[in-house]
């Protein structure tokens, strides 16, 4: 019916039909058919027309702000979707764990936004489960993350390699060690993560008949509460070699753990069969290229 209304709109502006016709681009012949079929729609007669005069009907009247509205209404949903689609509206919302989105993120975003400043971005930076719990529902456009165990719906793009590696005061005897296998912390008092984080379970699922032994102090959520309470005194914990530049290392040092080496694949969390819109496929493309650039290395001091 947009024709039609448009048709009927520029009637009434003109109250003359070549010039209404001349308008919406289409011959005066092909808006008089669309007058008529508007008015066997409705079942009323919205023009009256002689060889000297067009004016509306009551009925006509009646309905020209409705039918106005119609078209605005139509006008806004068109511009609001090339805003969209040209960046120049829009939301996207990157869930990210906290070690992507202290370090690897920021710069990608203040770029983001710097070339499409009237998108909103938001940021949900929690732990693993929070993230890929987000972007199975669909509340996040995509995800920064380990790659879940249970993929469902979900599809995973590796990036690179965290590693988890042991974190030491500098005066704990291990502390001098160039690398340590697991058994060697068998024992020992460690802070742990907490096991709904997915460092926690990378651990305990390669330790698994092992026969090794983690003596857990205390269960953190995030690996920078682990940091401080090592820094602190609270014996030895582990960290993931993507946040050695995001903690404090002042008195402390991470030692790569082997025998077994637990890797954290990290990548892109997406769901599958869902459409991106056009900012979230610009800022999906603006991450990946982030992350390949700044692949993570373990540093060791």
């Amino acid at each position: 019916m947009d024709r039609h209304f448009r048709a009927f709109v520029a009637v009434a502006r003109h109250l003359h039909f070549t010039r209404a016709a001349e308008e919406i681009h289409i011959t005066q012949p092909s808006l008089s058919l669309l007058i008529r079929q508007l008015e066997e729609q409705l079942g009323v007669k919205l023009i009256t027309r002689s060889t000297r005069q067009v004016a509306l009907t009551d009925m006509g009247k009646a309905f020209l702000p409705l039918a106005e509205n119609a078209v605005n209404d139509l006008d806004a949903a068109v511009r609001h979707m090339k805003d969209l689609s040209d960046l120049r509206a829009g939301k996207v919302t990157v869930a990210a764990f906290p070690s992507v989105a202290a370090n690897q993120l920021p710069p990608i975003l203040v770029e983001f936004h710097r070339r499409y400043p009237n998108v909103k971005v938001q940021v949900v930076d929690s732990i693993w489960g929070t993230v890929v719990d987000r972007v199975r529902a669909g509340i996040a456009d995509f995800g920064v993350g380990s790659e879940p165990p249970e993929m469902e719906n979900l599809a995973f793009q590796k990036i690179y390699n965290d590693e988890i590696m042991l974190l030491a005061a500098k005066d704990h005897p291990l502390a001098g060690k160039k690398t340590l296998g697991w058994k060697e912390i068998d024992g020992e008092e460690i802070v742990l993560l907490s096991t709904d984080t997915g460092v926690r379970q990378s651990i305990d699922a390669a330790l698994a008949g092992t026969g090794i032994t983690l003596r857990a102090i205390m269960e953190p959520a995030l690996v920078q509460t682990a940091a401080a309470l090592v820094a602190a005194g609270a014996g030895l914990g582990v960290i993931l070699s993507s946040y050695l530049r995001a903690v404090r290392m002042d008195g402390l040092v991470a030692i790569p753990l082997t025998r077994p080496r637990i890797p954290r694949p990290v990548g892109i969390i997406t769901r599958r069969n869902r459409e991106m819109t056009p900012a979230a496929e610009v800022m999906l493309k603006m991450v990946v290229g982030g992350l390949k650039d700044k692949i993570v290395t373990p540093v060791t001091a």
